[in-house]
């Protein structure tokens, strides 16, 4: 994945096996579930949880993952390595990317939903 990209729309249809309909799908899912996420990963920091912190950030990446989300991506996986070496005052302006990252992501799905596939 291209590291630069909110959205790697190519690589999202290539997974999907060029099935616009499911990757729409997969879009509207993660625009309901990663607040959750995002909730987790805050509380998580609250309570300086460093275990539930990288739960909740190895479970956004995925997501990201698999819907091609690359800057979010990256910014959730440096999170989740933060908290596994427990380094929790970095992790907090490290979350702070994670949400702008996510408010990102969250716009270009909105945008693909809205005005659907490019020609």
């Amino acid at each position: 994945m291209d590291k630069t990209m909110v959205l790697e729309l190519p690589e999202a249809l290539s997974r999907a096996d060029g099935d616009q309909d499911f990757v729409l799908t997969l879009a509207e899912l993660f625009l309901q579930e990663s607040q959750k996420g995002a909730e987790a990963i805050r509380a998580a920091l609250d309570r300086q949880d460093g275990a539930g912190l990288a739960a909740a950030a190895h479970k956004l990446k995925g997501s990201a993952m698999e819907l091609c989300l690359p800057r979010l991506f990256e910014s959730v996986k440096r999170l989740e390595e933060l908290a596994r070496r427990g380094e929790l005052g970095e992790a907090s302006s490290a979350c702070a990317d994670v949400e702008a990252r996510l408010a990102e992501a969250h716009a270009a799905l909105r945008d693909l939903i809205a005005g659907g596939f490019p020609s």
